[in-house]
């Protein structure tokens, strides 16, 4: 078995190198058969969702402002129509794709599939960035309470406590479960950010397109990992040869980060029994879900037997270097942690929607290939 120092001394000598009526059927638009695991994206805000290999999200690139329609509900900026009444809410996409949210809070596409189980309400992302958000009530009249079109800090509601209005203000805060509109506006997931990995799970997809949808897709925001490769060296000033050299090799990946991790990147698998993949340059990236501080990504040069660095995924995440000194066997980490930039703060794991057992159970699932 080849020993701890020499296993890290190899990886950085390989860094150093390296109810409504609904009408006529949508168009069925040919997208491509992309069915990666794991898509990386240089999006800074926002979850990208015409940047994940799932379709444009059946929106328009030419974008107009959001407004009130005139007749009963609003227009997003991407040409989403939001029509609201008493017996539900219909999003009519510029693909020709119509989705409703019922009274019940079910959510029905025109071809006749149906996801069920959403009896609070949903948020519906839309790829022009605007966010939809039906409010039910438990009452048997108006179960449709509320229906607000937010984009940003700004939001328009054109039903209000069961009835049409045209009221504007802030945007409040969303506490019940969030999907994501994708391919032609009709592909349902339903995203989890665990810090930069977003874990979205299939929840509604037309039937005729369900062999060219993943079940599951990760998405990797890059920008956090790369300003915390950058960041690192200024905490690791020490003298030891051996860390000066683990440190010069963060910083020859910092250098090269962009070409390591491009943007939009589909990676594959590099072993079929764990969740790593390859990336350019000869470089690997893992996801471990077990161990301290799980989930954690770990960057490996080309099949070094141990990581260069690691970043735990949680709340409070961080890049780690691995601890390059024979003498403190049993240290996992040299120094104290690089605390990486906060993302995606409103899709983070919610504790009282149970939602990080439910993103570890996709991962696993993905794990084993189910």
């Amino acid at each position: 078995m080849i020993g701890t120092s020499k296993a890290l001394r190899l990886a950085l000598l390989g860094a150093s190198s390296a109810g409504f009526a609904l009408s006529q059927a949508a168009p069925q638009r040919v997208l491509p058969k992309l069915l990666p695991e794991i898509v990386l994206s240089d999006a800074r805000e926002g979850l990208p969702i015409g940047d994940i290999g799932l379709g444009d999200g059946g929106v328009v690139r030419r974008r107009g402002a959001l407004r009130f329609d005139e007749r009963d509900g609003c227009v997003t900026p991407g040409g989403v129509r939001v029509a609201c009444r008493g017996v539900g809410v219909k999003l009519t996409f510029p693909s020709g794709r119509e989705l409703l949210v019922g009274p019940d809070g079910a959510l029905h596409l025109r071809s006749g599939e149906v996801a069920a189980g959403y009896r609070a309400g949903v948020e519906l992302l839309l790829a022009d960035g605007c966010r939809v958000q039906v409010s039910l009530a438990q009452s048997r009249k108006n179960r449709v309470r509320d229906v607000r079109v937010v984009q940003g800090e700004r939001a328009l509601q054109p039903w209000r406590r069961g009835t049409a209005a045209a009221a504007r203000g802030r945007a409040p805060r969303w506490s019940g479960v969030r999907l994501a509109c994708c391919g032609d506006g009709g592909w349902l997931y339903r995203p989890i950010a665990l810090g930069p990995l977003v874990v979205l799970e299939r929840t509604l997809v037309p039937v005729a397109q369900r062999d060219a949808t993943p079940e599951r897709r990760l998405v990797v925001l890059t920008d956090p990992l790369r300003e915390s490769l950058a960041r690192m060296p200024r905490q690791h000033r020490e003298t030891q040869a051996n860390v000066r050299r683990a440190v010069a090799a963060v910083t020859a990946v910092s250098e090269r980060s962009a070409q390591i991790f491009p943007a939009g990147a589909a990676l594959h698998r590099a072993e079929r029994d764990r969740l790593r993949w390859s990336l350019a340059a000869g470089f690997e990236l893992q996801l471990e879900l077990d161990g301290p501080l799980a989930p954690r990504l770990q960057l490996f040069p080309g099949r070094a037997p141990l990581p260069m660095v690691e970043w735990t995924l949680g709340a409070a995440g961080a890049a780690y270097l691995t601890n390059p000194n024979e003498d403190q066997l049993g240290k996992r980490w040299h120094g104290n942690g690089t605390r990486m930039p906060r993302v995606l703060s409103d899709l983070q794991v919610r504790d009282h929607l149970e939602e990080r057992p439910r993103a570890f159970e996709q991962l696993r699932r993905l794990a084993r290939r189910d």
